[in-house]
This record gives structure tokens, sequence and C-alpha cells, in this order.
């Protein structure tokens, strides 16, 4: 049986109006739908998105063609500065390459580890034309580049596991042990390099500080009420 949306009285299938309140009766399908007073709502977000941030990468497109035809010309018509000019065409595939992940046209996973080869191809590039004898790529480019991609990475794995949990706590906790570690790598690459073994010195002095804050902030939730860790939630929207 069908029923009047206006009155609520109870009719017949077949009737087109109501016979209280002459309100006219939907026409409901089989599945019990009404194709045609009250359409589905479609969410056209996405596509709208999508073609902005196209409309937007094209345009990048042609500014990036578009320096590397003007640093060819200028190469052609007066090679004044080629090392120059090649450190310009680096920096310009860098940048698109990175805005190209940025805009997350693959998924994170893949963005991420892009932009990370990214880094990591420029800084080759810049070394081989540099022409350096320092050996600066192996020794700090590449080992700090790898170690931030590793660090971000444990951190992105902890906040997934962690992201049903009070917020509050475990997001300040994760940042403060993803900055201890890459302080302890960095300290432990420049240390390598600089004395030949591995010499921690203020990275530790961070580590103990960090540490000595997530077990406070870890502490203090565990022991508040469970109302008072509800009225934090609800004025800090987590």
């Amino acid at each position: 049986m069908a029923y009047c949306p206006k009155c609520g009285v109870e009719v017949e299938p077949d009737v087109k109006n109501c016979p209280l309140c002459d309100f006219p009766i939907p026409d409901i399908n089989e599945d019990g739908v009404d194709d045609s007073k009250y359409p589905q709502a479609i969410n056209t977000y996405d596509e709208d998105h999508l073609g902005k941030k196209n409309k937007a990468f094209f345009s990048i497109t042609i500014i990036a063609f578009s320096l590397y035809v003007i640093i060819g010309v200028t190469y052609l018509v007066y090679p004044w500065n080629d090392a120059l000019l090649k450190y310009i065409g680096v920096a310009d595939f860098c940048i698109f390459a990175i805005v190209f992940f940025a805009m997350g046209y693959l998924k994170p996973n893949y963005n991420f580890l892009g932009s990370y080869l990214t880094v990591v191809i420029t800084s080759l590039c810049v070394y081989l034309i540099s022409g350096s004898q320092s050996h600066w790529f192996f020794n700090y480019a590449f080992p700090i580049a790898t170690l931030i991609y590793l660090d971000i990475s444990l951190f992105r794995f902890v906040f997934k596991h962690t992201r049903h949990k009070s917020q509050f706590i475990f997001i300040p906790s994760n940042l403060i042990l993803f900055v201890i570690v890459l302080a302890i790598g960095i300290d432990g690459v420049i240390s390598l390099n600089v004395y030949g073994v591995l010499h921690l010195t203020w990275s530790l002095i961070g580590a103990v500080s960090g540490i000595c804050i997530i077990i406070l902030l870890q502490t203090i939730y565990h022991r508040i009420p469970e109302k008072t860790r509800r009225m934090l939630k609800e004025k800090m929207h987590f």
C-alpha cells in the first residue's frame, strides 16, 4: 500500500491524488523508488575537481616544455654557459615531476616514491654536472634523502594503524618519534663522513627529550578520567 507524503493517509497503488488532501501521489516504480519527482542526487565534485586539476597541469606542462625550447634555442644561438643551462633544465624537470606527483594522479605510495626518486635523480644530475670531487651526493645527498623517505614511510605506517585512536595524543607522539629518528639518522650520516665512525651527539639530547615528552603525554592521557578525555576530543574536534 502507498501513503500520502503530505497527510500520511493510506491510498491505493493506482491513485494519482490523495482522497483526503488532494495532494499528488508520486509515481513509485516496482523497486519503491520515485524516478520522476525525486531523481537521485549526483555528486559532481570529484569530476569538477579533476577537470580543474587537469587544466592546471596542462598549463604547467606547456610552461615546462616551453622552457626546454627556450633553453635549446639559447644554447644553439648563444652557448655562453652550457653548465648553467643544464642546471636550469634539471630544475625544470624536478619542479615538473614534483608538481605531477603532488597533484595525486597516482596512488599515494607511488606519488611518494616518485617524489623521492625525483629528488635523488635531480641531486645526481647536479653532482654530475658540477663535476665535484667531494662525493657529496654519495656521502650526504643520497643517504639523507633515503633516510627521509624511510622515516616518512614509517610515520605513515604508524599513523595508518593508530589514526582511529586519540589523535590528541598519538599524532604529536608520532611526529616527535619521526623527528627523533630523522635527527639520529642525519647525525649518524654526518659523523660517519666527518669522523669515520658513528658518533652521535646532539641527536641523543633531542631523542631523550622527545622520548620524555612522549612518555609524559601518554601518562597524562591515560590517567585522566574518561569524561575529561571525551571533553578534550569534543573541544579539539578529534
